[in-house]
């Protein structure tokens, strides 16, 4: 029975989780829901808006050194915790601190402590210096195209806390952030209810994305803990869930069709993809790998597999990306004639090479049942291999596949994507692509600053993926969010991720739905 009822009137919202949060200490034992309930509680020094830019969000704005090594990041006056006490640079500080603790457990902590190298896009924080409360300086050890990118990560945020967040012994206590909303009530299983920070002072830019004013419009959030998508959407048609993403793509036609909801569509960062293993000895010739992708038809995929809502792309830059040009859309094309004459070049005897996919996740495992159909059409003996997601996921993680049916999380700058791509198997098994070329255009990616010379080193990447063929993008991801016709101002974004401040509830009788 779900921990609500459907009389909860316009001053609470109620949103569908599909998992309780893992904790509310930031970037420490993260998944999606615990990040979409956590970014409603803290902030940032920057964060991403709506196009995948850095923008200010605590900071006021910022400078960098000549040199490229220095950031001096200037904070908003007048910011306020939610135990009363002003934000400063002091704050600031200590929190950086904490989080460059090994003690602490915080996910990105090896992308600032040197522990990455340069070449993954890794640097290391030299020092964190307070000249005044509302100023800070962060001196890196090298230039870094990525490190504001990584200040503004969504999954595991940089969230200034005030210290009374920890006991005197460092451990975690509670969650004292500079949010919106500050945590009301945890009832592990059931809900995690938010209540509006009454001493919250918004930005005066329009919200966007992470960035912007985050208005709390509504005064309570109440995140619910539905397992079941079915459940979730029977909630929704009966009143007593207002939102929710987990809608299937067979569920659209009829959702669409019920005047008391809105189904709101959005291209995503993820990528769909078909793993190759460059080390196999069948596939560790090229001419095989590009047959395999003139055999497969990425349209196809696309209408069969997603319902034709989702984008076709091969480049691990994502559609919705400022750096995705016409360059990206350059792939090998639909040719299953073309796939045989490379086959017989590369002398290729029928042998069976196979596919690894899963039934937990519904489009890998319909990906591949199409895949499989293509290849056999172009004379590739191609064969499934269906197991466990757990099991699937160890042999990617060890590199024991020929082919895999997969997707990759979005990435909001698409270098993260590359350095999953990119590497040397006996370094990082997983890694898909290790051709030299390739890793040093990475490097030089991680260091570039200008937005052009990033966007002519990516096309260069991309050109060469297509020769090498290590991987086969099939297509970046769609969400479809479901809310009530009441809910208004209510606005999804490329990152996937729940975006609640700025949002309205009226009721039923007043709501309009614009279709």
């Amino acid at each position: 029975m779900l921990p609500l009822s459907p009389s909860a009137g316009a001053d609470q919202l109620n949103v569908a989780l599909n998992t309780d949060i893992r904790g509310l200490n930031p970037g420490v034992g993260r998944d999606e829901s615990t990040d979409t309930v956590i970014h409603h509680i803290v902030e940032s020094l920057v964060a991403y808006d709506a196009k995948l830019g850095v923008a200010p969000l605590l900071a006021d704005h910022w400078t960098v050194s000549e040199d490229e090594r220095t950031y001096t990041f200037k904070l908003r006056s007048g910011v306020a915790f939610h135990n009363g006490a002003p934000m400063t640079s002091a704050e600031v500080r200590w929190s950086w601190q904490r989080y460059l603790d090994e003690a602490t457990g915080w996910g990105c902590r090896r992308w600032f402590d040197g522990t990455a190298g340069a070449g993954e896009g890794g640097l290391r924080v030299l020092a964190i210096e307070t000249p005044d409360p509302l100023t800070v300086i962060f001196r890196l050890d090298r230039p870094s195209a990525l490190f504001l990118p990584q200040l503004a990560n969504v999954q595991c945020p940089s969230a200034v806390l005030h210290p009374d967040s920890v006991a005197p012994d460092g451990s975690w206590l509670q969650l004292i952030g500079t949010g919106p909303y500050q945590l009301a009530e945890w009832r592990r299983a059931e809900f995690i209810e938010l209540k509006r920070f009454a001493g919250y002072r918004p930005r005066t830019e329009p919200r966007s994305g992470y960035a912007g004013a985050r208005v709390a419009r509504i005064e309570r959030l109440r995140f619910v803990i539905v397992p079941e998508a079915v459940s979730a959407l029977a909630a929704l048609r009966s009143g007593s869930i207002d939102i929710t993403s987990r809608v299937s793509t067979d569920s659209l036609a009829e959702l669409r069709a019920n005047p008391a909801l809105q189904v709101l569509d959005q291209s995503l960062l993820s990528w769909t993809v078909l793993l190759l293993n460059t080390r196999d000895p069948i596939l560790k010739d090229a001419r095989i790998r590009r047959a395999l992708a003139h055999a497969i038809g990425r349209e196809p995929i696309v209408a069969v597999n997603t319902g034709g809502m989702a984008s076709v792309n091969s480049s691990a830059v994502p559609i919705g990306s400022e750096f995705h040009t016409a360059v990206h859309d350059e792939w090998h094309a639909y040719d299953p004639n073309r796939a045989r004459e490379l086959l017989r070049e590369a002398g290729y005897r029928g042998e069976p090479i196979r596919i690894q996919t899963n039934r937990r996740y519904k489009n890998m495992f319909d990906n591949a049942i199409v895949i499989q159909a293509m290849l056999h059409a172009a004379g590739v003996n191609a064969q499934l291999d269906v197991m466990d997601w757990a099991a699937q996921l160890a042999r990617y993680q060890a590199g024991k596949y020929q082919l895999s049916s997969f997707a990759y999380t979005g990435r909001m700058d698409p270098a993260f994507t590359y350095f999953n791509l990119i590497g040397d198997k006996d370094d990082r098994p997983n890694a898909q692509w290790e051709d030299p070329l390739a890793r040093e255009l990475l490097a030089r990616l991680t260091t570039q600053i200008d937005p052009l010379e990033r966007r002519k080193t990516m096309e260069t990447l991309h050109r060469r993926m297509a020769v090498e063929v290590p991987i086969i993008g099939l297509y970046n991801g769609h969400a479809a969010t479901v809310t009530r016709a009441g809910i208004q101002n209510f606005h999804p974004w490329a990152a996937g991720t729940l975006v609640l401040w700025g949002v309205d509830k009226k009721s039923p009788a007043s709501a309009t739905v614009n279709r």
